[in-house]
């Protein structure tokens, strides 16, 4: 319960910052672009819209996660805020709990609102909408959480900038480990693939969850894809609050 009030507490903070303002004149540029570009597409605007849309609730879903999400913890503690918060019968786990819950709403609006302005738009210029289609948008949701995980735990540790830096790194990288594994380079050279298993398995691997280049060219993907990466995503992000919670709880805050 007490979750639940810092979670609701959290999100009515980072509403009153006039982000979903911004995520609706983002879907408004969103639907100009989108439609100059199918005027210069033959055949496939409907392609052209959802490829639009998809980068652009990637990148302001992880861009949202990361620049709100520096700040989540370490600004209550800039501001002694959180000595206040903490006075009260609520314990650290609750606390820190609660602000990836409001985070995460946040995330889900901002990927809704930019989501039904895509779909909308898809449809109209002849995309047919399918069960891929709105499962890409939970794995872009997933994503954003593992990057609000990322983002959270190096606030932790270390200043804002690096944070920003690390976790913008991270996300590269982890697009591009799929990339790499494939290319023939890396697959002549067992020792380099090797190598890359390894990091795949300590990186956030954002290349496993990635749906947006299948959308565009499938109807449908393995239900055993599908769930792994599910798991994946969900997985990593558990374990990258649960190590921010283990961390908080023993940081000193004087």
């Amino acid at each position: 319960m007490k979750t639940l009030i810092v979670a609701r507490y959290s999100f009515v903070e980072i509403v009153k910052s006039n982000v979903l303002i911004n995520t609706l004149f983002l879907g408004l540029g969103l639907v100009v672009i989108i439609y100059i570009a199918s005027e210069f597409t033959y055949g496939v605007p409907h392609r052209i819209a959802l490829d639009f849309g998809l980068g652009a609730v990637s990148l302001s879903s992880v861009g949202m996660a990361t620049f709100f999400g520096v700040g989540l913890i370490s600004k209550e503690i800039e501001n002694r805020t959180v000595y206040m918060v903490l006075s009260k019968p609520l314990s650290r786990q609750a606390f820190i709990v609660g602000r990836i819950i409001g985070m995460g709403g946040i995330l889900f609006i901002n990927i809704s609102i930019i989501g039904v302005i895509t779909t909308c738009f898809f449809s109209f210029l002849g995309g047919e909408i399918n069960t891929l289609v709105i499962t890409t948008f939970l794995f872009i949701f997933l994503e954003a959480m593992m990057a609000l995980g990322i983002i959270v735990f190096f606030s932790l540790i270390t200043n804002n900038t690096l944070s920003i830096i690390f976790t913008i790194f991270f996300y590269i990288v982890g697009h591009a480990l799929g990339e790499t594994k494939a290319l023939s380079f890396a697959v002549s050279r067992p020792l380099l693939q090797s190598f890359l298993k390894f990091i795949e398995f300590i990186l956030p691997n954002f290349s496993k969850i990635n749906l947006r280049t299948y959308v565009l060219y499938e109807q449908s993907l393995p239900d055993s894809f599908l769930i792994q990466a599910f798991l994946y995503a969900v997985f990593y992000s558990f374990f990258l609050f649960l190590v921010s919670t283990l961390i908080f709880n023993r940081k000193n805050l004087d």
